[in-house]
C-alpha cells in the first residue's frame, strides 16, 4: 500500500484512543481527576477547559496547591497499563499572561503516578504518596527566567532537582519501560534531551499518566499539608484552624497543545536492557526510539471523507480523502459492508488532502477511514 502526503505509515497502537488534540471541548468527558477520584472534593482550578479559552489547547489555572511529601495538587490523568510514553506541549504563564510565573514552584507538566486505594479522604494514610513529574515554569523566583522541575516521591519522600532553561515553552515527554522512567525534553525549535532517568521497581503494573499544575508554594507549605488537601486555597478560605486564609499569591496559567500516548517500539538489541542507567543505555540510544519517535499524533475530532474520484484499475484501488493535517488514522478493509473490518494500515497525514492506494484482489472489497 502507497500513501501520498503522509509523514509515515505504522502499525496501530493501541495507546493512539487515549490522546487528546484539544480539538473539542468534550473531549474533557474522557479524563479523570484526582480530587474526584479520591474523593477530596476541592477542585483547585478555575479555568479547566479544552478549545475554549483558546483554540486547539487545553487551559488550567490553579488556586493556591502543590505536590510536595504528603501534600497533594491537582492531576488530570488517564489510567494505563504496561510500558508506555506520554508527551505534551507546554506554555505555562502567570495569570496576566505576559511572562513567567512569579509565586514560588509555579509550574506545569507531565505526571506519572501510582494509584491509590481510596475514594474519601477518611481512608488516606501518610506516606502513600508515589510519583515522578517533569515541568516547567517558575520553581525559583530569586531567578531570571524559566526552570525544568523533576520530581521523584516514594512513599511520600520527595526528592526534586531544578535546571534553568531559555526555553518559555517546550515539548516534554516521560516514558515507562518496566521499572525505568525516562524523563525528556525539546525547548522549541531545540533538540530532545534526555533530561533525567529513574529506576521506580516500586510502580505496579497499572499508573496515573497525565497533567499537573501547581503554585504559590509558600502560601501551602504555611497551612500545610491538610488544609492544601482538603480546601480550595483561596483569600477568605476559612483553615482548619479557624483562621481565615490571607496573603495567597497563586500566579500560573498553563496552556497544552495536546497529551499523546504511545507504546514505546524497543528496538531488538535493547529489550530488556538497564533504561535508567547511562552505562548501559546512551542517550542516544534512548533517542533512536523516544523524543520525536514516540510523538505520535491523536485522532481528528472531524470524520474523514472519501471524495467521489475512487478507481480501481490494474489491481490497485485509488482514491483521496479529506482529512484533518497531523493526525492519525486507520485504513480498514472488508470483503462487504455487513462483514468485519481489519485493519490495513495506520499513518499521520500532512495535509488536510489524503492520496491512498491499496492493491486489491478479483474479488474486490471495500474500505472505509477512521480515525484514530
Amino acid at each position: 500500500m502507497w500513501l501520498f502526503g503522509a509523514s509515515f505509515a505504522f502499525a496501530l497502537d493501541d495507546l493512539t484512543a487515549l490522546s487528546d488534540e484539544f480539538d473539542s471541548a468534550g473531549s474533557l468527558a474522557n479524563w479523570s481527576r484526582i480530587y474526584q477520584t479520591e474523593g477530596w472534593n476541592n477542585n483547585v482550578l478555575v479555568t479547566f477547559d479544552a478549545n475554549t479559552s483558546r483554540p486547539g489547547q487545553l487551559v488550567m489555572t490553579p488556586v493556591s496547591s502543590t505536590w510536595f511529601g504528603e501534600w497533594r495538587g491537582e492531576l488530570t490523568y488517564k489510567t494505563v497499563t504496561g510500558d508506555f510514553v506520554i508527551t505534551t506541549f507546554v506554555e505555562p504563564r502567570n495569570r496576566a499572561g505576559t511572562g513567567r510565573p512569579e509565586s514560588d514552584y509555579s509550574l506545569a507538566g507531565i505526571m506519572v503516578r501510582t494509584p491509590r486505594a481510596m475514594t474519601s479522604p477518611a481512608e488516606w494514610t501518610q506516606g502513600g504518596q508515589n510519583y515522578v513529574f517533569l515541568s516547567l515554569g517558575s520553581a525559583d523566583r530569586g531567578s531570571a527566567g524559566y526552570e525544568f522541575e523533576v520530581k521523584t516521591t516514594v512513599n511520600s519522600i520527595s526528592t526534586l532537582f531544578i535546571e534553568p532553561t531559555p526555553a518559555t515553552r517546550a515539548t516534554i515527554q516521560v516514558a515507562r519501560l518496566g521499572s525505568h522512567l525516562i524523563m525528556l525534553r525539546r525547548n522549541e525549535g531545540g533538540a530532545w534531551v534526555v533530561h533525567r532517568r529513574y529506576q521506580r521497581p516500586d510502580f505496579p503494573a497499572t499508573l496515573q499518566a497525565g497533567l499537573t499544575v501547581y503554585t504559590d508554594w509558600d502560601t501551602c507549605s504555611a497551612v500545610g499539608t491538610f488544609d492544601n488537601n482538603h480546601l480550595v486555597l483561596t483569600n477568605g478560605a476559612r483553615l482548619s484552624d479557624g483562621g481565615t486564609l490571607s496573603g495567597a499569591t497563586p500566579d500560573l496559567v498553563a496552556a497544552f497543545d495536546y497529551v499523546r500516548f504511545a507504546r514505546p517500539q524497543v528496538p531488538v538489541g535493547l529489550v530488556g536492557a538497564d533504561f535508567s542507567n547511562p552505562g548501559a543505555v546512551s542517550d542516544a540510544q534512548l533517542l533512536t526510539f523516544l523524543g520525536e519517535p514516540a510523538n505520535v499524533p491523536g485522532g481528528a475530532v472531524v470524520s474523514p471523507a472519501f471524495n467521489l474520484d475512487g478507481e480501481a484499475s490494474g489491481g490497485t484501488f485509488r482514491v483521496s480523502a479529506v482529512v484533518v493535517s497531523n493526525r492519525t488514522y486507520r485504513l480498514q478493509s472488508a470483503s462487504s459492508l455487513g462483514g468485519g473490518w481489519s485493519e490495513v494500515r495506520s499513518f499521520v497525514s500532512t495535509n488536510t488532502l489524503q492520496f491512498l492506494e491499496q492493491p486489491v484482489g478479483p474479488e474486490g472489497g471495500f474500505f472505509r477511514l477512521t480515525s484514530p
